[in-house]
């Protein structure tokens, strides 16, 4: 049950560090959905490992904090930066 709940936490985690990561580089090619699925998978991939070699943690801390970095990292590098104020084109109307 501790495995569950362990891994549970982690995938929850993960979707918020994705959106927070996202949230600072907005624009990119994939979307949101996408990051989130990606973010997702690698934390079953890695916590998952984790859990099954190692065994259940003893902190409820260390799913989430590994959830948060590894979607904060997704949501990161999935996208980039604005372009600044000053090289955005005019605003047309239509």
């Amino acid at each position: 049950m501790k495995t569950v709940l362990a891994l549970l936490l982690a995938l929850s985690s993960a979707v918020i560090g994705s959106v927070v990561g996202r949230s600072r580089r907005p624009m990119g090619r994939f979307s949101m959905g996408q990051v989130i699925l990606i973010a997702l998978a690698a934390v079953l991939v890695a916590e998952g490992g984790t859990i099954v070699w190692v065994g259940p943690p003893d902190s409820v801390f260390q799913p989430v904090l590994g959830g948060l970095v590894l979607g904060f990292v997704a949501g990161f590098f999935s996208g980039r930066k604005p372009p600044p104020p000053d090289q955005l084109p005019p605003n047309r109307p239509h």
